[in-house]
């Protein structure tokens, strides 16, 4: 996706863009300098117009709400939150004190090598900002707690940065609308459900130092059912060895119950506890959210049902959740949120072993709807050419050519034309992908393909009325929220 900003940009008369540190679901970052003190910031920015629904607005503001209340050493400080408005778009920003430093997903793919010392002061300097973010009223749980989002500096000290997926505990459910929160490989069971708690920030720091051990994302480890069998891969001690089982324990009852309590184990100021194991049948309900009614407790089955049971434990987890139909909150397999989430091993996996390349969610749309929605180019050629329909319309008439123009992606647009997607092409309101694009550069490309300028919509409006009717829809939100 086209960047926000360039090289010596000046936003806001205060401050300079010297160059991007990152782009995500919820936002790009650039380091800037502060005109007027020449200090490096980090300045996070979120544009109206390209934002894919509603809900990234409101997790770009809590984020910002939620950092102006924070005051930890090692979570960056909060500088401020601004707002800029064009005659072609309204731009957000959050600036933030620099952190200096290398994420720890760049160190290890530079080369670095750590010892278990080393992962364990690590270790430490996370639990004390949780045992902070926990303890605060309501605990904040941080919900994306990976390599990429701590940065380690030359002196050893680690910031946690990106609170773009923070959430209040009070949120139990996922809001409507919106998706899995959170990064494949790090995040804990209960994320699948929708639900967060500061356990859950646990399991995602385990997951980290895994990955600092190994190298390797812990997705790609063996695993037992839900468990990840990762004693094999690593040379640490065996008190280590057991804290980090706690740590990824897939049900949150046997994890630590604080980050305090495994703190404190880890400095030996508290002896190690293992709970004892719930049966089978009830772990998977309790991780997967559904009943196993097949699978009961090896306690009390025969020989030949104990092996069948271990045997369905040891799928991986992405088999369990597949073969029982789990589905996310909008009503997608495993191949949607794979396909959502850009993890194209997944995809390769689920396709290899018979999923509908072709099924739908609660809102009609496929896979590659929902690609082309979060603007994952590589996911859509890997698609296409395993089957994926061009010309599937969901629950309101839309194919993927409609999704490729308003979300503004303009290669996926010039991809489907080329795969031969229909450029008049209407949805349940009349509309043609050409009714749907802002950008004056996609309009072009349309036009130049043949679509039709003066087609109507249902409404009686052309494309070009029809911006000019979403522009003046926007105005006259913006004049609401002022006013409230």
């Amino acid at each position: 996706m086209e960047l926000l900003h360039q090289k010596e940009d000046i936003i806001a008369h205060q401050y300079r863009i010297l160059d991007t540190l990152g782009q995500g679901g919820s936002g790009t970052t650039y380091l800037a300098e502060e005109l007027e003190s020449t200090k490096q910031v980090a300045l996070k920015a979120l544009s109206l117009h390209r934002m894919t629904d509603w809900k990234m607005m409101e997790l770009f503001e809590r984020e910002a709400k939620i950092l102006s209340q924070l005051n930890h050493p090692s979570i960056p400080q909060y500088l401020g939150y601004f707002q800029i408005e064009t005659p072609e778009d309204r731009y957000f920003y959050i600036a933030q004190q620099l952190a200096e430093g290398k994420t720890l997903t760049g160190l290890v793919e530079s080369g670095w090598r750590t010892s278990e010392d080393e992962v364990r002061r690590i270790a430490i300097q996370i639990l004390e900002i949780l045992v902070y973010l926990h303890s605060l009223k309501p605990p904040v749980v941080h919900r994306d707690i990976k390599p990429h989002n701590i940065i380690r500096g030359d002196n050893g000290q680690v910031f946690l940065v990106d609170f773009g997926a923070v959430q209040h505990t009070y949120y139990t459910t996922f809001m409507r609308g919106s998706t899995v929160v959170g990064t494949y490989g790090y995040m804990a069971p209960e994320q699948f459900r929708g639900q967060a708690v500061p356990a859950t920030d646990l399991y995602a720091l385990g997951a980290t130092l895994l990955f600092l051990l190994t190298h390797r994302s812990p997705a790609d480890l063996e695993s037992d059912g839900l468990k990840i069998n990762f004693r094999p891969r690593v040379q640490i001690s065996e008190e280590f060895a057991d804290w980090l089982e706690k740590m990824l324990e897939p049900d949150t009852e046997d994890r630590f119950s604080s980050a305090q309590k495994a703190l404190e184990v880890l400095q030996g100021k508290r002896k190690l506890t293992v709970k004892s194991k719930d049966s089978i049948s009830l772990q998977l309900k309790k991780i997967v959210g559904v009943g196993i009614t097949a699978v009961t407790a090896v306690t009390a089955v025969t020989a030949v049902t104990a092996v069948t049971a271990v045997t369905l434990l040891n799928l991986y987890k992405w088999d369990i959740l597949s073969s029982i139909g789990f589905t996310d909150i909008a009503g997608g397999n495993i191949l949607h949120i794979a396909a959502k989430q850009g993890n194209k091993d997944i995809i390769k996996q689920q396709i290899a072993k018979g999923a509908d390349i072709n099924a739908k969610n609660k809102d009609g749309n496929t896979p590659l709807h929902l690609a082309i929605q979060q603007d994952k180019k590589d996911v859509v050629e890997l698609l296409i050419p395993r089957g994926s329909d061009i010309h599937s319309t969901n629950n309101y008439g839309n194919t993927p050519l409609h999704f490729a123009a308003h979300y503004d992606n303009r290669d996926t647009v010039e991809l489907l034309i080329a795969k031969g997607a229909d450029i008049h092409s209407t949805n349940n309101d009349g509309n043609t992908p050409l009714h749907l694009v802002d950008r004056l550069d996609i309009v072009k490309l349309l036009v130049a393909r043949g679509a039709d300028i003066n087609a109507k919509n249902n409404f009686h409006r052309t494309p070009r009325q029809e911006r000019e009717e979403r522009e003046r829809e926007r105005e006259r939100e913006e004049r609401e929220r002022n006013s409230s």
